[in-house]
């Protein structure tokens, strides 16, 4: 059995096919369908993931890490408990772990593969992390998806779709993505896609936040960032969120807080919100734009407008979207269950056991990869190898010639962004690659750099000349090393989530 997961800012969700060949939401060991992001170390040892540690997450903001999706792809150690170095694959992993172990639970099933799904906009080093997290947490991965595909997969599923031009608008926790992709009878194939890193509900919860700061700055003299407040500040960010979501349906509501004797009954407008987020917003119609002018596609030809993630469900990204298309977006799946169904659907599709499996799923990729390469002595600029929208999996060769005789290494840097200016793009890695000896001066090398489908980069080299061929396992400067992994593998193994 196939185990789809989507790994959210906010809130992770798995997905199964039943016997009827339906997908279905994992109720969790909570009697819920959705997992709070959320890992609490306890005083005692005991690792706690889910509604319990985010309840826990006032009172013992010290032990809880939340939002751990932002921080993928960075060499970053968040905490660091009995000389173990909890960087966001590790706290992922453990988030993974509880998803999968709750649906082995709920099931009767040991679940030992998963597909798992991320932004569409993420990067090379944050797919390695995903990827990274899942074997941390002990299971096996697939592949990964793109979460608004995933989304679409399960829409067109539902509606049992022939051909349609459908843009994936996904908004989530803490990021934002556009896809546009047609539906063809059995043929799924992304046209375009592109995104945001840093947008969502954390950055709205943040505007609310900052304004309760500010009115208590302001009005009483109180700043609620001072150690001292720590607890009320923590708090402000539940009463944020949960004020956020009252104005979904309502024209209003408040945030009430008592600091100092200090009593105070914040009343927040649905107007006054709009008004907050409505930058962010305009930052994703901006893509939307973006994605259209690159295809070549008017807003008027688009037969779906998808609304995936939680902060799709805010009104006024409704009201926007639809004056943008001049028609409603649909609502006919749940924004916050659909990427896990639809990665649930991937699943049987990828092992070939789902009831259309005639099924054929083209995507492309988010970001160009290319080489730093010298246009003088000194200077080095960006030359783009596999260009952003390639059919994925792809492989692209770049052929070099060695400069001396006896020449046993090339000194290749790889990068990602579409820019020839090296502060416009992302550097990978550096990577030494050695050459047989011997060989004279002008031999042809010839470095292929590879994406497949989980857009993760391979590389290797080609000597023709001494029938040459070998691929390359890569560091890459942002990820974990293979020692660390392994090391970490054994650590985990051993961990037991509640």
């Amino acid at each position: 059995m196939v185990l789809g997961i989507d790994l959210g800012t906010t809130f992770s969700a798995g997905a199964f096919i039943d016997e009827n060949g339906e997908p279905q939401i994992i109720i969790n060991s909570e009697s819920q369908r959705l997992t709070p992001s959320v890992v609490f170390f306890d005083e005692g040892g005991q690792i706690i993931v889910g509604e319990i540690a985010k309840e826990n997450e006032v009172m013992y903001a010290e032990d809880v890490v939340a939002k751990v999706k932002v921080d993928m792809g960075k060499r970053k150690v968040i905490k660091t408990i009995d000389q173990i170095e909890y960087t966001p694959e590790v706290i992922s992993s453990l988030i993974i772990k509880k998803v999968v172990q709750d649906a082995s639970a709920n099931l009767g099933d040991v679940i030992q593969d998963v597909i798992v799904t991320v932004p569409a906009y993420f990067m090379d080093s944050q797919r390695k992390a995903t990827e990274d997290a899942v074997r941390l947490a002990g299971v096996n991965l697939l592949t990964i998806i793109d979460e608004p595909t995933a989304a679409a997969i399960y829409y067109t599923y539902k509606n049992k779709l022939d051909k349609a031009k459908i843009l994936v608008y996904d908004f989530g926790g803490g990021t934002f993505d556009a896809t546009l992709m047609e539906i063809e009878n059995d043929k799924i194939r992304i046209i375009e896609k592109d995104g945001l890193s840093k947008a969502g509900g954390t950055m709205f919860d943040q505007f609310l936040v900052d304004y309760v700061c500010q009115y208590f700055e302001d009005q009483h003299g109180i700043d609620l960032e001072e150690e001292e407040y720590r607890a009320e500040y923590n708090e402000l960010f539940h009463k944020a969120e949960s004020c956020k979501k009252q104005l979904t349906v309502r024209e209003k509501a408040s945030i009430n807080m008592k600091i100092d004797g200090v009593k105070e009954q914040l009343e927040i407008t649905r107007e006054f919100f709009e008004a907050k987020i409505e930058a962010t917003y305009n930052k994703t119609e901006n893509i939307i734009k973006k994605i259209l002018r690159n295809s070549g596609i008017r807003t008027e030809q688009i037969d779906k407008i998808l609304l995936v993630g939680g902060s799709s469900k805010i009104p006024y990204v409704s009201k926007r979207l639809e004056e943008l298309f001049g028609k409603a977006p649909s609502r006919e799946v749940n924004p916050d269950e659909a990427v896990a169904l639809g990665a649930a659907l991937y699943g049987s599709i990828y092992q070939k056991k789902f009831k259309t499996d005639k099924v054929i799923f083209q995507d492309v990729c988010s970001h160009s990869i290319g080489i730093l390469v010298f246009v003088d002595e000194i200077h080095q600029e960006n030359q783009i190898i596999i260009p952003r929208m390639s059919q994925i999996p792809c492989t692209k060769e770049q052929i070099f010639y060695t400069k001396i005789s006896g020449q046993r290494q090339i000194n290749l840097s790889i990068t990602e962004g579409e820019y020839k200016e090296l502060d416009y793009v992302t550097l990978i890695g550096e990577f030494m690659i050695d050459l047989p000896s011997g060989l004279p001066i002008n031999t042809e090398v010839t470095i292929k750099i590879g994406l497949d489908e989980r857009q993760l980069i391979h590389l290797s080299i080609a000597v023709p000349a001494v029938k040459l061929e070998k691929e390359f396992e890569m560091e890459r400067n942002a990820n974990l090393g293979e020692e660390e992994l392994k090391k970490l593998q054994g650590i985990m193994s051993q961990k037991t989530v509640f």
